[in-house]
């Protein structure tokens, strides 16, 4: 029985090397149980710098890198010991190079004499030349030390025995030997800062939030922030503000742990969803994966994306209405409004807003501009309208007027695509008639 029992030291016993190693695993083991629980996922690269060198004779290595293994080691690996260089198949194509170290294995030893091979010891013995710090004489004595045994392995190699640590994916290696390597690829890491793409979108979306908050806060500014239709734009300003300093610090630090950052955009995007999502609802997401962070953040950073871009662009446009012979007319100049916007007519009068609300759907034919005379003199509906309970939040509003969506679906939209423009024939009698046609862009998330 070995394990990491605590060494019991009693006066007169006989010293062997075996007491310092025991006791070496003892405040390993202690010091592993003791730091390990304090968070998920304590392991991964602090810094890593690829040989660019190496890389264009198709091979891979590395100057520097530190960092934690999965099983808690640390390493700080210099240009004075580095591991061999991997020389790379040339059939090599999408695969992930590994920063590998033996495991400790019961009965394995643990140190490999210089000179020897033996590829499963943990470390290597080396010689160096130390001096003593408590004495100013420069004299120095060879003390044996060992020297963790790194190597480079590929996926597709065997790895038993073996604790990993993702580095890169190699794309492909190609003819001339020029290694290409995935730049979308994060290594498990223990800050942003260590992972470029995470850093990268960071700044970009503390940019997307800063340019969403002034657009809303110059709406807001313009229609002085009161009107009921403005009440989500204003709750969305208090959620964009509430981020956007929070961002900006995590950009500027780039110290938060990649779980954590993942933990916290997830609150972003939930908080979103509610403003932008036609389901109110935020979609699901991966599971979070140490060891496979593209894969884990790439939904994630898309919905956020599409989330504040798309409110960037979900702006209402008011067509002008032009009043001839008792028909209105919308010239509809962009196509591409049929299919990507709502048309929504406001309509206000001189009377009841019940009234206005039952009946002008009803007197009301709408169509393409050719079409309406032909409309006017049939029993056919024409484009249907469905009231609306309240106003859209994209449209000023005002009261007593009643708002009204275009139904975009049947032949008769169809035909608009072809068409000059809506024409609007009204043949009720609606004192002090007053209408709006305007077209909400939409984004179906």
């Amino acid at each position: 029985m070995t394990g990491s029992y605590r060494v019991v030291w009693s006066e007169g016993m006989f010293i062997l090397p075996q007491h310092f190693q025991q006791s070496d695993r003892y405040f390993e083991q202690l010091i592993r149980n003791s730091t390990q629980p304090l968070r998920s996922f304590a392991w991964g690269v602090s810094f890593v710098e690829i040989d660019q060198a190496a890389l264009a004779i198709g091979q891979f290595a590395i100057i520097r890198a530190s960092g934690l293994m999965e099983d808690g080691t640390p390493f700080l690996i210099t240009p004075e010991a580095l591991p061999p260089s991997l020389q790379l198949p040339p059939t090599t194509r999408d695969c992930i190079v590994y920063l590998a170290l033996p495991r400790l294995v019961q009965g394995v030893v643990d140190f490999a004499p210089k000179g020897d091979e033996t590829p499963y010891a943990r470390y290597q013995v080396s010689d160096t030349d130390v001096r003593d710090c408590t004495s100013m004489s420069s004299e120095t004595t060879a003390v044996q030390v060992g020297v963790p045994q790194f190597r480079f392995v590929l996926a597709t190699d065997p790895r038993p025995d073996l604790v990993c640590l993702g580095l890169a994916r190699i794309s492909e290696v190609r003819a001339d030997r020029q290694v290409v390597l995935d730049p979308r690829y994060i290594p498990p890491c223990l800050s942003v800062g260590t992972a470029p793409p995470l850093a990268r979108f960071l700044t970009e979306l503390q940019g997307l939030l800063h340019q969403r908050a002034e657009s809303l806060a110059g709406r807001l500014s313009e229609t002085g922030g009161n009107a009921a239709p403005q009440s989500n734009d204003f709750l969305l300003l208090l959620t964009v503000n509430r981020w956007e300093p929070l961002i900006s610090h995590l950009s500027g630090q780039q110290t938060i742990h990649p779980e954590d950052l993942y933990t916290t955009l997830l609150q972003l995007a939930g908080e979103l969803a509610a403003f932008i999502r036609k389901s109110r609802r935020p979609p699901p997401f991966p599971i979070y994966r140490h060891d496979d962070l593209h894969a884990t953040y790439l939904p994630l950073i898309e919905e956020l994306r599409t989330a504040l871009t798309t409110m960037i662009s979900r702006t209402a446009e008011k067509l002008e209405l032009e009043y001839h012979e008792g028909v209105w007319y919308a010239p509809v100049k962009d196509r591409t409004l049929l299919s990507k916007t709502a048309f929504i007519l406001a309509v206000r009068a001189s009377v009841r807003g019940e009234t206005l609300r039952t009946e002008f759907p009803g007197q009301t034919k709408i169509g393409p501009a050719e079409k309406i005379s032909e409309l006017i003199n049939s029993s056919a509906r024409g484009i249907g309208l469905e009231v609306l309970p309240t106003a859209p939040r994209q449209l000023p509003y005002h009261a007593g007027t009643i708002y009204l969506e275009l139904d975009r679906q049947g032949e008769l939209w169809r035909k608009l695509e072809r068409s000059p423009g809506i024409a609007i024939h009204v043949s009720g009698e609606f004192p002090d008639l007053d209408m709006e046609l305007w077209t909400i862009r939409e984004v179906a998330l």
